[in-house]
Order: structure tokens, then sequence, then C-alpha cells
């Protein structure tokens, strides 16, 4: 796991004692909003949505995890509620972390610190950026951007989109299902992207490039 590549062996053998692996089948909740932290997750198969619902009962999803990466790094260093939401996309397998092990032995390990550190800091980036799409572009530019795995969807990078619903899709670029048909009309009439089957293939890789910086 990337997180923990880099650990000593001596840190790495606590490590296997104190993770957890337990399984949950596609649709089933992980970890909940506003609930109280557990512990450090990691996804060590399947794919599991991390998202938040809105006051108005809306899904905003904010990235999907898969094989071999962390999610809940937040809450499980503060202590305070789950930030988000986490569910089974597919059956998979996560393995849990109990916080006060995490916190043990990133005041023995400064290298574990440290990833965590780095990978509290490319979090904070991707969400800064997902930000600046929400505030700034139009739904066609984050669709774009979407497809290109810029502007914090870098995450998502290898979630193949003909394996997400237009509700999915939608849920990812924070709008709805009705405005993104509208953003991928105006891609398939401008040329950019065509569909085959379920999957989307890119035509035009210069113009959706300029689509997703306007």
């Amino acid at each position: 796991m990337p997180l923990f590549i880099r650990l000593s062996a001596e840190t790495q053998a606590r490590l296997d004692e104190h993770i957890h692996v337990r399984k949950y089948s596609s649709g089933q909740s992980i970890v909940l909003e506003g609930h109280r932290p557990t512990g450090l997750c990691i996804t060590t198969s399947g794919l599991v949505r991390i998202y938040r619902v809105m006051i108005d009962g809306r899904v905003h999803v904010h990235h999907y995890v898969r094989p071999f990466a962390t999610f809940n790094m937040t809450s499980a260093l503060d202590g305070r509620p789950n930030p988000t939401s986490a569910e089974a996309v597919t059956d998979c397998q996560v393995g849990w972390l109990p916080r006060a092990e995490l916190l043990d032995l990133m005041q023995q390990d400064m290298v574990l610190m440290q990833s965590c550190l780095r990978m509290l800091t490319l979090q904070n980036r991707q969400l800064m950026e997902r930000i600046d799409d929400l505030g700034f572009r139009t739904v066609p530019a984050r669709l774009a951007r979407l497809l290109l795995h810029r502007g914090g969807f870098e995450t998502e990078v290898n979630i193949p989109l003909d394996t997400l619903s237009q509700d999915e899709i939608a849920a990812v670029l924070g709008t709805s299902r009705e405005v993104l048909g509208r953003a991928l009309r105006q891609l398939y009439d401008l040329g950019l992207v065509r569909r085959e089957g379920r999957s989307y293939v890119i035509i035009d890789p210069e113009g959706l490039e300029q689509l997703a910086e306007e």
C-alpha cells in the first residue's frame, strides 16, 4: 500500500497485527457522515464511493477509492465526526486501522507521519481544484476535465465511466442528470466525444482540452 511502503519492518509488523479486514456487499455503507470516527480505512479490493448528502437531498460524490488507497484520513487524525460517507460500489474488502493505533504509530515512526502529511496535502490540493471547478467552470467544462482526468479528477483515473450511471457521473460533477445530459449532447455535437455502447470515446483531445480550460 502506497501509504505504508516506506515504513520500517517493525512498524509494518505492528500494522499487520492491528489492521482488520472486513467484507462489504455492493451498496452497503462503510462510513457515515457525522458519525464518530473509528479509524483509518484502506480499500483492499473492489471500489468504494466517497460522498456527501446535500441539504436538498442531492448526493455529491467526492471521489472513488480503489485498491490500495486510504479514506477517512481526516477524521482518523483529528477525532471529529466523519466529514463524508463511504459505501461499497462493488463487493469489496476494507482494512480498518484503529485511530488509537494510527496515532501511536505516527508518534513512533516519523516516516509514517510524513506519509500521512503528504496524503493530506494531496487531498487538499484536489479539493481546492474541485471547488474551483464548481465555482468557476460550466458543467461541459467540468465534464471535459473528468474525461481528461484533470482538475481534481485524477483519483478517478482507471474508473471507466461506462461502469457508472449518468446519475453517478452527475453526482461526481455536482450537477443533475438533466444538466449532464445537455452537457454530453454539447460534446457530441462539437465532435469531441462519441458514445460506443456504454463507453465514452474521445475523438478530439485538443478540442476537449480547450473546452476544459473555459
